[in-house]
């Protein structure tokens, strides 16, 4: 038995297979290889693929090997690209969780995170992994993959959507840092009034050891306040996945 392959159908799934390939690399929870194994990413990417081959026109297939050596680069460089956003995007909730953490004094043992191998605060890994569990339970991840899918009918990265790479990556990282101080400010600003009244109430009562006490009344509150603040982080990630989603469109000029 013979199977018959279309060799432009098999080069159109390769570079759809490289730049799928780069871009789970860089977004988590894929980026992580104790999460998720090299066999599963390389199936993920292989699937993608399948449904990005169709939507690569012929003429855009290079059939000479400059040619495809150089679409490969330039697919690996546009998977990573299209990653970024996300990588960013998404950090921005354990960016919120890392400054609770600081101010609400439970940052002490540093402790690995398992999703990034970093040492990430415990509050901090808290909400990068809530933000993760809603983002797959509430579908998300299926948006951020059909936006993926969706760069293949594009025109690609040219040099005026590589022109736009500074100004857009520097917005991300602005957004990153105002929507984790956001997500924190709150929590934040009680605990802040938390520490001036412990300070009056020491200053007034000095034969008391105020702070001893204040230290595991601040730890107590911190933990009510996140209970409390935790619930706006589904508004939140419904801002960024269409961030990400209007990001790729205007890095491929969609």
């Amino acid at each position: 038995m013979t199977i018959a392959v279309d060799p432009l159908w098999l080069i159109a799934w390769l570079l759809g297979f490289v730049r799928a390939g780069a871009w789970l690399a860089i977004v988590p929870p894929f980026s992580n290889r104790r999460v998720i194994p090299a066999p599963a990413l390389v199936g993920v990417a292989g699937a993608l693929a399948l449904l990005a081959a169709p939507r690569i026109p012929p003429g855009a297939v290079p059939t000479d090997t400059a040619g495809l050596i150089g679409a490969v680069v330039l697919q690996a460089f546009t998977g990573l690209v299209l990653g970024l956003p996300v990588l960013m995007l998404l950090s921005a909730f354990a960016s919120a969780g890392g400054m609770v953490d600081l101010f609400g004094g439970i940052n002490l043992p540093p402790s690995l995170d398992p999703l990034s191998q970093n040492q990430t605060p415990l509050l901090g890994q808290l909400y990068e992994q809530v933000a993760l569990a809603l983002l797959f339970v509430s579908g998300g991840e299926l948006l951020i993959v059909h936006g993926f899918e969706a760069s293949f009918g594009t025109q690609g990265l040219t040099l005026t959507s590589t022109a736009r790479l500074a100004a857009l990556f520097t917005g991300d990282l602005a957004t990153c840092f105002v929507a984790g101080l956001e997500m924190a400010a709150p929590i934040i600003l009680v605990l802040f009034a938390t520490q001036v009244v412990l300070a009056l109430l020491a200053k007034a009562a000095p034969q008391m050891n105020v702070w001893m006490l204040g230290f595991p009344l601040q730890v107590l509150l911190s933990l009510a306040l996140v209970g409390v603040g935790i619930t706006v982080l589904p508004g939140y990630l419904n801002n960024i996945v269409g961030r990400v989603l209007q990001d790729m469109g205007a890095l491929l000029g969609a």
